[in-house]
């Protein structure tokens, strides 16, 4: 049996934004102890991570080709080399702006296993309907792209699918600003887009049929796409909206609680220390 575990990028370890993946590592941990985790970080940075993080990752890799957007700080730009940079025989790559809450992970892991290369094609909004995908995927939808989730993409490292499609997104991610220009005559998105740039991938290669898999409990918070039908939407949702993270990880926004699932926040307001302390709290019980 290969190898299995997690994988986020945490670009700018001298700035401590590592604490969101490090949050990410221990919410997946909370859900099982024996889960592993690798953070990836920029080309001789490793030693810049805080050492009060390095408890919750098995793995630190970095970039082997250098921080390719280190002139613009899209760090999603990166995403091409996660394939030269995993540990791992099967990978669950996530955002660094997600937890996971009271997942049942052997059985992701099985959802995913019949796949090469698997990537969300459904999401859900903080009430639990399907999300408004009029605004999230408007760049897709103009010019006939997948409708994909990529903060969440699962591979197999060593199969022919994986292979190809980072072989393509080498190309695709370091000259998104000429895939801008090529394929995106009308309407563009006004900066790097690592969503739209890896749903272009998957058209590319034509493949989406192969990759596009139902996930049930993928949250996206997304504030565009909640259904809000007032006209000035802030892009935070924290300043719009409520929250309260309980003792047993569970996710109250408004009069609406996620108990299970993959959550994308987005919003890095959101992470605070107190829900730290909580997901620790979970995963020490979870150890003993």
């Amino acid at each position: 049996m290969g190898s299995k575990g997690f994988i986020t990028i945490g670009i700018d370890t001298d700035l401590d934004n590592v604490k969101y993946s490090y949050a990410l590592a221990l919410s997946i941990k909370s859900c099982d102890p024996e889960a592993e985790v690798c953070l990836v970080v920029d080309k001789n940075k490793a030693d810049l991570v805080n050492k009060k993080y390095l408890h919750a990752f098995d793995y630190i890799t970095e970039l082997p080709f250098g921080n390719t957007a280190h002139k613009d700080g899209f760090h999603g730009v990166n995403f091409w080399q996660l394939l030269q940079c995993t540990p791992f025989d099967e990978t669950i790559y996530l955002d660094y702006d997600t937890i996971l809450l009271n997942v049942d992970l052997p059985l992701l892991w099985d959802t995913l296993a019949s796949y090469d290369v698997a990537v969300p094609r459904y999401a859900k909004t903080f009430r639990g309907a399907p999300l408004n995908l009029d605004s999230l995927f408007e760049i897709e939808a103009a010019y006939g792209l997948p409708t994909l989730f990529n903060n969440m993409f699962y591979f197999k490292r060593e199969s022919k699918l994986a292979i190809e499609w980072f072989k393509m997104a080498d190309a695709i991610f370091q000259n998104w600003r000429d895939v801008y220009t090529n394929m995106f005559k009308d309407k563009k998105p006004i900066s790097f887009n690592k969503n739209v740039i890896a749903n272009a991938v998957t058209y590319l290669l034509d493949v989406e049929k192969d990759v596009a898999i139902h996930i049930f409990n993928l949250y996206d918070l997304d504030n565009r796409s909640q259904w809000f039908w007032n006209q000035d939407v802030p892009a935070d949702w924290t300043k719009m909206l409520n929250s309260w993270y309980t003792d047993n990880n569970c996710l109250i926004i408004e009069n609406s609680m996620i108990s299970n699932g993959i959550i994308h926040y987005r919003d890095e307001n959101f992470l605070n220390l107190e829900i730290i302390d909580v997901i620790t709290t979970k995963l020490k019980n979870s150890s003993e």
